[in-house]
């Protein structure tokens, strides 16, 4: 599988493209420049089947309807919990930041949940819950590459004190994480990469 780490907008919101090889992809938290998301797909070939959200605040979601009506085909999905955020823009901090109603407003996104696996050719996404940072909040396992959102960062975590988040909750979503058996290549939704073996080791938030 190939990886594309593509910063995007003005939080330098990390987008991921991850393709396999016969060029069908997944995008993961699509935030904003969609055109600049849809140019690099052309450049490369790829066709994606799913685009999935971490989580739904705006710094996440800003390109997704217009890639959405780019590639129709392409499946939508995020956790329960934070379908509010992409019905009513006051929650997801998009009006306040200055999405439009016609880029944040969703009016139907389909959900799933812990235990549910993608598949993309020979690539399986698994789905873990990993509320906190917010009510709904997901992390993605495809092999040994973490896609942890806002919950777990270089040396810290999401914060919780947005809509729908809460510090004890985003705890136990750490801990989930860091029992995962071996080591993992984590990718944050802002900021540098990192693994679990150095954050179970340098986090000051975990085990806490």
């Amino acid at each position: 599988m190939d990886l594309t780490i593509m910063p995007v907008g003005m939080l330098g919101t990390n987008c991921y493209i991850l393709a396999s090889e016969q060029k069908s992809c997944l995008i993961i938290d699509p935030g904003a420049q969609p055109d600049k998301i849809a140019n690099y797909l052309l450049q490369n070939g790829l066709a994606p089947k799913y685009i999935l959200l971490t989580h739904g605040h705006y710094d996440h979601i800003g390109a997704v309807k217009r890639l959405m009506k780019r590639y129709p085909d392409a499946e939508l999905y995020m956790g329960e919990g934070d379908v509010p955020l992409l019905t009513d823009p006051s929650v997801s901090n998009a009006i306040n930041r200055g999405l439009s109603a016609e880029d944040a407003l969703f009016d139907h996104v389909d959900t799933i949940r812990e235990g549910d696996t993608l598949t993309v050719d020979g690539l399986t996404v698994q789905v873990l819950e990993t509320p906190g940072h917010s009510q709904g909040g997901l992390t993605f396992v495809c092999g040994t590459f973490v896609f942890a959102g806002d919950t777990l960062f270089y040396e810290s975590v999401g914060r919780t004190d947005l809509y729908g988040g809460d510090f004890n909750v985003l705890k136990e979503s750490l801990k989930k994480l860091c029992d995962l058996p071996g080591d993992y290549d984590v990718y944050p939704g802002h900021g540098e990469s990192t693994t679990l073996s150095h954050e179970r080791r340098h986090n000051p938030y975990i085990n806490r």
